[in-house]
């Protein structure tokens, strides 16, 4: 890979990695709700945050290349599409009449909220996680080892 091609990996699984314990957070803030709430609340922050990334992406494109581009706009568009499907799944009950236009709104907010919460998350990291978040743990350290992985091979490089 091009050290353009790492960076721009590395943002986006920065950005998962940031994201996830403040989504947490926030989606468990007053009950536990379960394991789809707490991944689509992680979703939601991400493709939220999605389109600076894809600004960037452009803005470096002659670096980054046409496919690059293209693939992450395809993986942006099947993300959003299982996100707001989850979302759509989650909030059901609360609110049948959720539209696509509710979840594009979401987003962005859930992307605050995910940050706003990420310091006092760690702090409280013990609490932070239910039994049944266990596959968000090892999603969460899986991130954070690619990270690791990638701001490697990018100073190497």
């Amino acid at each position: 890979m091009k050290r353009e091609q790492l960076k721009f990996l590395l943002i986006n699984l920065l950005a998962l990695a940031v994201l996830q314990p403040g989504a947490v957070a926030f989606a468990n803030f007053d009950a536990p709700y379960g394991f789809l709430k707490d991944l689509s609340a992680w979703l939601e922050a991400y493709i939220g945050v999605m389109p600076l990334i894809v600004i960037y992406a452009v803005w470096d494109r002659e670096k980054l290349g046409k496919k690059v581009i293209g693939g992450y706009l395809i993986f942006t568009a099947l993300l959003m599409s299982l996100s707001y499907y989850l979302s759509k799944l989650v909030v059901a009950d609360i609110n049948p009449s959720f539209s696509f236009k509710d979840f594009l709104i979401l987003c962005p907010v859930s992307t605050l909220l995910a940050l706003m919460l990420f310091i006092p998350s760690l702090v409280h990291i013990h609490r932070l996680y239910y039994s049944y978040d266990l596959p968000l743990v090892i999603a969460e350290l899986l991130v954070v080892l690619a990270v690791f992985l990638v701001y490697t091979k990018l100073r190497e490089s």
